[in-house]
Parts: C-alpha cells; structure tokens; sequence
C-alpha cells in the first residue's frame, strides 16, 4: 500500500526511560549486540520547556540499530517516577524487534538472563487473522519492566525492502 498522504514516513528513534543508565547500557547492548555510540547530558530550561517542564537533566545514551535508533534517558531532573504499563492499557507501548528464527532468539534472551513472559505463539487462523500465518511472537521486559517483543514476521508483518 502506498503512502497516499504527505506525512511522516520514517522513524528516527524511539526513547526509553530508564532508572539506571549504565545498567540499561549494559542490557541493551548485550540485547542487541550493539554498542552505544554515544553517551551524554543535556538539560535546562530550553529543555525542560519542549517537554513541559520546569527545568531538566537528562544523562542518554544513543544506540543505533539498522532501522532504527535507540535513546536511553535517565532523567536526573527532575527524577523520574516508576510507571507500570500492561500491553492493553491506553498509553501503552512496546519496542519490538525482529528477528530470522525464533527458537535462536529465545535461547539469545535466555543466554543474557531474561525470560519471556509466556511461551512464544505462531499466529494461526484460530487467532482470528486474515493472513500473516507463520508468524512467531514473543513478549518479554528490560530491567525496569519496558515492555518489550520479538517477532519473526511473515506476509503482512514482513516490512517494505527489509
């Protein structure tokens, strides 16, 4: 399908908050097997004003992936405050990453400590799709509960010349 529309067509980043950015460091970098290009602070008034704040501190780290980067944030100020989403709640979001072979990918998680949260699923017609069968899913979280997915796509789950 083609975008018809003038808008917005690509992705720079997208940004987590965290509690600890070295410890965020070190799980996404051993997650993906990249390494951070970049750690830095930003902050201040000019800041805090494009996010509706009084005045912040911000320590990140920028990590990028082949189609997307990654901005980790610890807000030193003000302090960031421990938020809890499940995947059904209104606000909620997810990064989820692709990958070649599920069975890999569990063992790739559970090689760094992490668990999913329930057995991966291959999406088949009882789960009520019109196509994208084959498709295997599996959720889990980093270490201040993000939610997190890995997908092996299939049909319309594959992206435009991945």
């Amino acid at each position: 399908m083609e975008n018809i529309l003038k808008g917005f067509s690509r992705a720079n980043h997208v940004g987590i908050t965290v509690k600890n950015l070295e410890k965020s460091i070190a799980f996404y970098e051993a997650l993906t097997g990249t390494r951070v290009s970049n750690i830095d602070e930003i902050g201040g008034p000019r800041m805090a004003k494009t996010q509706g704040l009084n005045d912040t501190k911000i320590k990140y780290a920028n990590l990028h992936l082949e189609n997307l980067n990654i901005d980790i944030l610890e807000y030193v100020l003000p302090e960031s405050e421990q938020a809890s989403y499940k995947n059904n709640q209104i606000s909620a979001m997810h990064l989820c990453f692709e990958v070649d072979n599920m069975d890999d990918a569990i063992q790739r998680l559970k090689e760094i400590g992490v668990e999913p949260e329930g057995e991966p699923i291959v999406f088949q017609e009882e789960d009520g799709l019109k196509s994208g069968f084959g498709t295997a899913v599996a959720y889990f979280r980093d270490p201040d509960g993000i939610n997190l997915e890995i997908i092996a796509p299939q049909g319309p789950f594959k992206r435009k010349n991945a």
